[in-house]
């Protein structure tokens, strides 16, 4: 399934990377919702004004946006990937609470938050709640990976009922398991002991001169991932987005037969200048889009 991370190129610029894997039978687009756009949670009757425009990798069914990651005008940058056995949910609304399904925890990530600073302040007033979203006969396990303009990378992982932001000193996240045992694992190959990334960790993946895992499973996506985060320092924008495509391209999954679990697309964000790159997969075009345009462009949602 899906692979993301973060990178820093050395002038300073903060960008994004992902795939997304997500099994759908509805198409994924470069997509723009703005400021003031009107959204309701699958969990309930409040509906919100976004108080955020957005730019980022959604689909658009039964009325409905499901965002699966993207950037708002204020820097927040933010992903939903797959998450599943970890994943625990409230049966229920939460009196008190703001109860929201997984998928529309993402929006509300997005569309009511300017920083991680505010969501955390926030965050505490959440219910996540296993409920079925609009085309789904099941309910989808996920958790997140944030970042904004102060370079931070953190992770919201749904495996108790309060919610918690947790650092994330790799600046990576795939799949199931949870972070701590990703770095177990990503030590353990390294020779390493423990499920602390720290600079022992960093050095060992700078002077490593074997061969990768390349299995699609998450474990091996997870370790190549931290390498090409930590092996490579980027020089500037260019270097830093071809850096993060050609990244992508080897933990891209090829569609086979039916099935919709492979590479939809391929997305990269520069935070600072809040830019998306959308790389459609299946017919290899390129879309690219700057939100301070878009704004100034559109005054309602657009595909594009």
């Amino acid at each position: 399934m899906c692979t993301s991370l973060t990178i820093k190129t050395l002038d300073q610029q903060q960008l994004f990377g992902r795939t997304m894997d997500f099994p759908t039978k509805t198409p994924w687009h470069l997509t723009y919702l703005p400021s003031q756009y009107q959204w309701q949670p699958k969990t309930g009757v409040r509906s919100f004004n976004s108080k955020h425009a957005i730019l980022g990798g959604m689909r658009y069914i039964n009325n409905h946006f499901l965002i699966g990651d993207g950037i708002n005008e204020a820097g927040l940058c933010c992903a939903e990937l797959y998450f599943p056995v970890e994943s625990i949910y409230y049966d229920k609304p939460v009196t008190g609470k703001l109860n929201l399904s997984p998928q529309d925890f993402t929006t509300w990530l997005l569309s009511e938050n300017s920083s991680i600073a505010q969501v955390k302040k926030q965050l505490d007033q959440i219910a996540l709640i296993g409920i079925d979203w609009y085309d789904h006969d099941g309910i989808y396990p996920f958790h997140w990976l944030l970042t904004d303009l102060t370079g931070q990378t953190v992770i919201i992982e749904p495996n108790e009922l309060n919610l918690h932001l947790k650092n994330d000193p790799v600046n990576v996240l795939t799949n199931t398991p949870a972070l701590a045992k990703h770095i177990t694992n990503l030590n353990r190959f390294l020779n390493l002991n423990g499920n602390q990334f720290n600079e022992d960790t960093i050095n060992a993946i700078q002077n490593f001169t074997g061969t990768l895992p390349n299995r699609h499973i998450p474990t091996d996506r997870f370790i190549k991932a931290a390498f090409t985060r930590w092996q490579i320092h980027p020089q500037d924008l260019v270097e830093g987005e071809a850096t993060l495509f050609n990244f992508l391209e080897t933990v891209k999954i090829q569609k086979k037969n039916d099935r919709h679990d492979y590479t939809h697309y391929e997305g990269v964000i520069n935070v600072n200048a809040q830019t998306y790159q959308f790389r459609d997969v299946a017919s290899n075009t390129l879309t690219s889009q700057v939100l301070a345009n878009v704004i100034a462009k559109y005054d309602t949602a657009h595909i594009f």
